[in-house]
């Protein structure tokens, strides 16, 4: 069971992290669902669902997207994110030690210095994704520690109104409907919308949740780092056994 929740844990935290911190400035609202595509050497436990609600306000259109205990919020008028972690749940002991409780992360996101080093290139090739109209693009962006050129071809639409992506794809000004999600050489998944629904959500759901209390993204990410390596550690003593 420890060894389910840090696999969960981990990859809630590097999704919420990496990939949900985009943000919508259009007049569509409503939720848009996605199946996770896993390939590779995949844990148990990892989630197959992902859902994204998006909300119109008075300081712009927000973002909200959850699952396994993690949520984030993101406000595109102040280029803002806070990403909730619910840890009540765990042992606080072992490897977990610290760690129970509700925790948040706020975030502020220099877009204009994250478009400097990625392109698109709009194809013109479109297909059918949960019922709406996408095109496909060729995204070309330097990232790592030895800034290496990396390519990528992902789908997205401008039927749901023009975006601001805050830091996964920095200056795109459609919505991503497809694309993929690389963890390691061992590990990845694609991401596919599967519904589109459009309609009135919940204001409420921008709020903060009572409970929560702030950690640093530096303290998070050695938490999940702990969590990584031991579950590296038990793969490990599972392949001598």
């Amino acid at each position: 069971m420890k060894k389910l929740i840090a696999t969960v844990a981990f990859f809630a935290f590097a999704i919420v992290a990496g990939v949900n911190t985009m943000a919508q400035q259009g007049e569509w609202a409503g939720i848009v669902k996605y199946k996770l595509e896993w390939k590779g050497n995949v844990p148990q436990g990892v989630p197959g669902e992902w859902e994204t609600k998006i909300y119109k306000n008075l300081e712009g259109t927000d973002l909200m997207q959850a699952f396994s205990g993690a949520k984030s919020i993101h406000n595109s008028d102040k280029n803002s994110v806070i990403a909730m972690f619910d840890f009540s749940m765990i042992p606080d002991e072992g490897i977990y030690e610290g760690m129970q409780g509700k925790w948040y992360i706020k975030q502020n996101i220099d877009v204009a210095k994250l478009k400097e080093n990625t392109t698109y290139e709009f194809t013109g090739e479109t297909k059918d994704i949960a019922g709406i109209k996408c095109e496909k693009v060729n995204v070309t962006f330097k990232g790592g520690e030895d800034e290496k050129e990396q390519k990528e071809t992902i789908w997205v639409t401008k039927e749901l109104g023009p975006k601001t992506c805050l830091t996964y794809y920095p200056g795109l000004n459609a919505f991503p409907m497809e694309f993929p999600i690389q963890f390691s050489e061992e590990i990845s998944l694609n991401m596919v919308a599967q519904e589109v629904k459009k309609g009135k959500v919940s204001q409420a759901d921008l709020m903060l949740e009572d409970g929560y209390e702030e950690i640093s993204e530096e303290d998070f990410q050695e938490w999940m780092q702990r969590l990584q390596n031991a579950q590296q550690g038990a793969g490990a003593s599972e392949d001598d056994m």
